[in-house]
């Protein structure tokens, strides 16, 4: 039976640049309901053997592959059998390429983390890119730039650029994570832990169905909207949102009196159809393209649905 498993896929300890020992922040998200995480530092691949002690949240490897001045490309390397060596190219693309290789070449699946962290990676490099299917649509870190420029908009944000990518024709899917650094101050100047997460629907936790299942794009990503099922046939896209979701942690505020937007997106980033309903639907026409939806909750949550790409 298929069921929404938790998980968090890029975080820090202070095996690279966090304040916390690995065992502090895995018992962060045992204490939190997650059902597993990717301990991602810099260059580094954290490896603790906790499943006898936290049997209930699987622990999947994983790196930051990180490359710093003068390119600032970060590609999260997940479910890796072995340590990557970071690759510096000739260029940006030739670096983010020789990056994705090496992950993949590792057994790993590459994400491109936090495009516009120094402004590193545009659309138009992650259209150029070679086998890229994973990118960060949000990340609850510091410094990620997620809403592009605020000043005359001539940087996407990562919505748009998500949108430009689609458009191009390359099927890309968009991930939340927290980024998570800091687990001793939480102050919204430091990056906490909770702040993102995905949600794969798969038939067990084990690593082999949840990665399968994740690079299939059967999941959701989320800042706090959860949502119950999602249905998609040739007529129509069907979501259920979830009000009272099992996985939310037990000290954290019920889903009661939210109000959801949704909204349905198409080709060049249009807005296809709004809807406030708490079973949000929309009735495919043909001529889409591709369809993804994004969700938004009355206290600034989201949730993103992956791309659907229509048949000609």
């Amino acid at each position: 039976m298929h069921k929404w498993y938790k998980g968090n896929i890029h975080t820090h300890t202070n095996e690279s640049d966090g304040d916390s020992d690995p065992e502090v922040v895995v018992d962060y998200f045992v204490e939190h309901n997650y059902d597993f995480l990717v301990l991602s530092d810099h260059n580094h691949l954290t490896i603790l053997d906790y499943g006898k002690d936290k049997p209930d949240l699987l622990l999947i490897p994983g790196e930051e592959v990180t490359i710093r001045e003068p390119f600032n490309i970060h590609v999260g390397a997940v479910g890796i059998e072995s340590y990557v060596e970071p690759v510096y190219g000739k260029d940006s693309l030739d670096t983010l390429n020789a990056n994705i290789k090496a992950i993949q070449t590792a057994n790993g699946i590459p994400i491109l983390n936090h495009p516009n962290y120094k402004w590193a990676v545009d659309d138009k490099m992650i259209i150029k890119s070679e086998n890229l299917k994973f990118f960060e649509v949000f990340n609850g870190g510091t410094h990620a730039n997620d809403l592009g420029d605020m000043r005359d908009g001539n940087k996407k944000n990562t919505d748009q650029i998500w949108d430009s990518v689609l458009s191009s024709g390359k099927l890309i899917y968009g991930v939340a994570t927290d980024d998570s650094h800091h687990y001793k101050v939480f102050h919204s100047t430091f990056s906490n832990p909770g702040r993102g997460w995905v949600m794969v629907k798969s038939n067990s936790d084990s690593q082999n169905d949840i990665l399968e299942n994740f690079e299939m794009g059967n999941f959701y990503s989320s800042t706090g909207v959860y949502i119950s099922d999602i249905f998609i046939n040739k007529n129509e896209i069907r979501i259920d949102i979830d009000l009272n979701p099992t996985q939310i942690h037990i000290l954290s505020p019920k889903i009661t009196d939210q109000q959801f937007k949704t909204e349905f997106i198409g080709h060049n980033g249009e807005i296809l159809s709004v809807s406030d309903d708490i079973t949000p639907s929309y009735k495919i026409k043909g001529d889409e393209k591709y369809i993804r939806a994004v969700i938004t909750s009355s206290d600034g949550y989201k949730a993103w649905i992956q791309p659907c790409f229509l048949s000609d």
